[in-house]
């Protein structure tokens, strides 16, 4: 069942988001350590929470937000220990908790809060996410009291407050005198030891105002290879791996992991989705040309043979999981509606391709031409869309480009078909309608008008159920207009050694969350 996120919540009681990390050690070893060793599948990146370039998990553990993700989708406190909403839900006052500081020892108080949200509200690089456009004005009140004025009640406002960047708190005192970021210094239960381009090491935050944790210390390493990360996990030399962000494992690599000894590996439920959209200005601007490839191809046979059953077919916009997805949609796969729907189209077969007015149904399939680390080969997946799509006489051009190149491509527009995945937690459903169904959005997957009126219902919807009434009114329209192929909910996957005990999936891939986790 969706998971409600209400706005208004009467939470009171002080949540610990500490993570209480887990120690490696070497494979048969009894005793425990002090230090829990993770891949990192990339370089950590600036680790400033107001840009775009520092790891998720490692900005998440540094930093801390006013309003925390927790397991479900339930939203906690986090700096902010209770909040309330003015009645007619354009003020929304936090009351900060008493007494933490950043690690340099600068208060947390509402200046410094102040300080953070001008760095970032009505800033047009965060416009993927509405809190950052609704909101008008930051009043520190009082020390322990922060004030926000909305243009509008704005429902997902508190959710969007527990994403990673750039809601998060950076110490005021650590920047430059012109406010450039300089250190990393926030109020999570690690701090930064040191950084470089193989490896980082967190320490623990040993004046953490919430529980702190066991461990003293851990040690990132980058290795970029997928295969080399699984072969450090087995081979005893680190400790943990997986989610999307941190160092991905590819269904293959679950495959094996999952036969071999001395290795857990945990799945998560599902909470991205993997589509294909149209572009409406070429052949696919024809609903029949869109309501045929949909019918055309087999999600489940694209579970089971290219993810081997970690992820599952998508039948909506989002994994049943996320809060407000709706019902499943009506169209699925039936090769034989897929002909009919070509033929009383007018596209006569002739051959392995269809024709209409003397025009080829050819369709120019954009892909990257590598895939992200440790996620499934876009080739592998175009290569197959593309063979059951000429199955029912649809011609497909693959068109791979380089990751730069694509990106381009797709907001000119110069493709008929290509891939697009939702946000995932915590920034579904909201943020995700505003990326893939409005035109402001840098290449979006399906917009009109009409949507675009939809999106808005949504997002200012005023209470659960007028909420969710409204995002089925949005999910009906896109699936009415043919406007995306849903494929699969990409699978989420960690594995670890034995030797962690307590670790599971956390509420999101950009969470690290080791509470009650040891090595021994």
């Amino acid at each position: 069942m969706p998971r409600p996120r209400p706005l208004v919540a009467a939470l009171a009681v002080s949540i610990a988001l500490a993570s209480a990390s887990a120690c490696g050690s070497d494979a048969g070893d009894s005793t425990s350590s002090e230090t829990l060793r993770i891949g990192l599948s990339a370089e950590s990146g600036v680790l400033d929470p107001h840009a775009f370039t520092g790891n998720f998990l490692l900005l998440d553990a540094i930093y801390e937000p006013l309003v925390s993700y927790g397991e479900e989708g339930r939203l906690e406190p986090g700096l902010a220990r209770a909040w309330t909403v003015a009645e007619d839900g354009r003020q929304v006052s936090f009351d900060l908790r008493d007494g933490v500081r950043f690690t340099d020892g600068t208060p947390v108080d509402a200046a410094a809060v102040k300080w953070n949200f001008d760095r970032w509200v009505g800033n047009k690089r965060f416009s993927f996410f509405r809190a950052s456009q609704v909101i008008s004005s930051v009043e520190a009140v009082d020390a322990d009291t922060v004030r926000l004025t909305l243009t509008e009640p704005y429902e997902p406002l508190l959710q969007e407050l527990s994403i990673v960047r750039p809601v998060r708190l950076l110490s005021p005192q650590s920047a430059a005198p012109d406010g450039a970021f300089q250190n990393p210094v926030g109020t999570g239960a690690w701090k930064l030891g040191s950084q470089s381009a193989t490896s980082v090491v967190l320490e623990r935050n040993d004046d953490y105002w919430g529980p702190k944790p066991q461990l003293e210390r851990l040690e990132f390493s980058v290795i970029p290879d997928s295969q080399a990360r699984v072969d450090a996990l087995t081979n005893g030399e680190i400790d943990l791996i997986g989610g999307a962000y941190l160092a991905p494992i590819t269904p293959v690599e679950a495959k094996s992991l999952d036969d071999r000894d001395g290795i857990t590996l945990l799945t998560g439920a599902p909470d991205v989705s993997i589509m294909l959209g149209f572009n409406p200005e070429g052949p696919a601007g024809d609903k029949a040309v869109r309501e045929a490839v949909i019918r055309a191809i087999d999600t489940a046979a694209l579970a089971k043979t290219l993810l081997l059953d970690y992820a599952e077919p998508a039948r909506r916009v989002f994994p049943p999981d996320v809060p407000d997805s709706g019902d499943d949609l009506p169209l699925g796969f039936d090769k034989a509606a897929a002909g009919s729907l070509l033929d009383a189209a007018g596209y006569v077969r002739t051959g392995d391709t269809r024709a209409k007015d003397g025009r080829p149904l050819s369709l120019r399939l954009l892909i990257p031409a590598t895939p992200a680390e440790g996620q499934l080969d876009p080739r592998t997946m175009a290569a197959a869309i593309a063979a059951a799509l000429k199955e029912v006489g649809v011609g497909v051009e693959i068109a791979p480009v380089d990751a730069a190149a694509y990106y381009d491509e797709r907001a000119e527009g110069r493709y008929d078909l290509t891939f697009f995945e939702t946000l995932g937690a915590p920034y579904d459903p909201s943020s995700s309608i505003v990326s893939l169904f409005t035109s402001g959005a840098r290449a979006p997957l399906w917009t009109t008008p009409a949507i675009e009126k939809l999106v808005d219902a949504a997002l200012f919807a005023g209470d659960p159920a007028a909420r969710g009434a409204a995002y089925q009114n949005l999910y009906r329209a896109v699936a009415a207009d043919a406007g995306f192929v849903p494929l699969v909910y990409r699978p989420r996957l960690w594995a670890v050694r034995d030797a962690v005990a307590g670790f599971a999936v956390p509420p999101s891939d950009v969470d690290l969350e080791l509470a009650g986790v040891t090595v021994g």
